[in-house]
């Protein structure tokens, strides 16, 4: 198993997009450890704007330390405004062989859940069985 490079805070998790296909997202993770060789539209947008110095830091992820407790504080005053929240536009959910990373997803996935709020997942990744027991609406 990998272990993230460490632990960021944030000031928010959930934002809206301005995507046809969903209308508000959360990026738990900052970097990616699959390290696709074509031009990775996350890791070159995140370094424009300086989260990230190199491509081989991008590929060392790190997990935001406070991401349940923003989404306690944020789900009640959105609640009434998403219809899905988007796993993830700038990362993947599920990195093969980063556990603590997918436990976070799934808690995540849960809080939002138990909110009525229908997730949607994106991942390179190997989805988890437990996903099963979540909502149907999830996608």
């Amino acid at each position: 198993m990998n272990h993230v490079a460490g632990y960021i805070t944030r000031k928010t998790m959930l934002y809206k997009t301005g995507v046809e296909y969903g209308d508000y997202t959360m990026n738990h993770v900052l970097g990616c450890a699959h390290g696709c060789k074509y031009p990775c539209y996350s890791f070159m947008m995140k370094k424009r704007f300086g989260q990230v110095s190199s491509y081989e830091e991008w590929k060392q992820p790190y997990l935001v330390s406070n991401t349940l407790s923003l989404l306690d504080k944020e789900i009640p005053a959105l609640k009434s405004k998403i219809k899905s929240v988007m796993l993830c536009f700038a990362t993947d959910p599920f990195m093969y062989g980063y556990d603590e990373i997918a436990q976070m997803s799934l808690k995540s996935i849960h809080k939002l859940n138990v909110s009525g709020i229908k997730c949607n997942v994106l991942s390179k990744g190997i989805l988890p069985t437990e996903l099963g027991k979540f909502s149907p609406n999830n996608e």
